[in-house]
């Protein structure tokens, strides 16, 4: 990928700043152009963020112009098919089409690292998930090596090279998911849920466990492990409750929605059914919906819907 990415980098006219990207990125990338530590590349690295921000919506709102503006004029996409797109122009194209062919899909960026090579270029990486609107199709994650020069004043993509991300392990796939770990808390007419949720030892699972409190009295609880299912390319979670019942389920990722189709046994032996849906309201809110219930072969009628919120940590006094 870094040879490849040497190439990519000439081809986008290497001058000033974009030759010594080329310099820093031969062989192993490291060590980067020294930049002195009286440098403070702080406010730098927040225009970056801010930027790749600003393509985050605008490709989420399906935006393709707005997405094309965060480029330089000769900017240069090498996808994970090998397919070269070149210049502004041609980038704004191709992401209209993209979005036309398939409207409402949404992109997420993890940020693994950003090294500046001088005061006017920055190399970064990270991972990109892709999830279509459908929910037909699994996420599909690529790689990407991304290069950004400042040009009077404003920094811009000048190249982004990305790969399928075949390697990831199940806790770079977990990372997905990671928003969940706090503690939470729904707090309705008829009862109390605490939710906790936690990397498991080794980081490869999420363990979450949960008490149903009703008046001040626990009648339920019970521990959830989720983790990456590579055969079905899907996250998978086992449930466990304190009355002896038992389930599992496939995550389905539809927009903002987890949809979490539950298949199990009860403590009193009689297997049960449900479609839960969980909803991303923000960094700490998200909405909970059972539906498509069934107990014993029977259909429970209704929907259960409620909002948790993120429980905020206590104040020592």
């Amino acid at each position: 990928m870094r040879m490849v990415f040497m190439v990519l980098l000439a081809t986008i006219g290497a001058t000033g700043p974009l030759l010594k990207a080329q310099e820093a990125v031969k062989g192993d990338l490291a060590p980067p152009i020294a930049v002195t530590s009286a440098i403070n590349r702080d406010g730098d690295a927040k225009a970056i963020k801010s930027l790749l921000l600003t393509f985050t919506n605008a490709y989420n709102s399906g935006d393709a112009a707005a997405c094309a503006a965060t480029y330089t004029e000769d900017a240069l996409i090498v996808d994970e098919e090998g397919l070269r797109t070149e210049g502004r122009a041609a980038i704004r194209d191709q992401l209209a089409k993209s979005f036309a062919d398939t409207p409402k899909t949404r992109i997420a960026i993890e940020v693994d690292s950003l090294r500046f090579l001088g005061t006017e270029t920055a190399l970064e990486e990270g991972r990109a998930t892709i999830t279509p609107a459908s929910g037909a199709d699994s996420p599909e994650i690529t790689r990407f090596t991304a290069v950004y020069i400042k040009q009077q004043g404003r920094w811009l993509q000048a190249a982004v090279r990305d790969e399928l991300a075949h390697d990831l392990s199940p806790h770079e796939r977990l990372k997905e998911l990671e928003w969940l770990i706090g503690e939470w808390v729904n707090e309705s007419q008829d009862a109390i849920v605490f939710t906790t949720c936690a990397w498991a030892k080794g980081g490869n699972f999420l363990d979450r466990e949960f008490t149903v409190k009703i008046e001040k009295r626990s009648v339920l609880s019970g521990t959830q492990r989720i983790g990456w299912d590579p055969l079905k390319k899907q996250f998978k979670m086992w449930l466990f409750d304190s009355e002896g019942g038992h389930g599992e389920g496939y995550f389905t990722h539809i927009g903002q929605q987890w949809l979490v189709k539950l298949d199990g046994v009860g403590g009193d032996g009689e297997p049960y059914t449900a479609t839960n849906i969980i909803t991303r309201l923000g960094k700490d809110r998200m909405g909970w919906q059972s539906t498509m219930k069934t107990h014993g072969g029977s259909a429970i009628p209704g929907v259960d819907e409620f909002v948790v919120v993120r429980k905020p940590p206590e104040v020592r006094k």
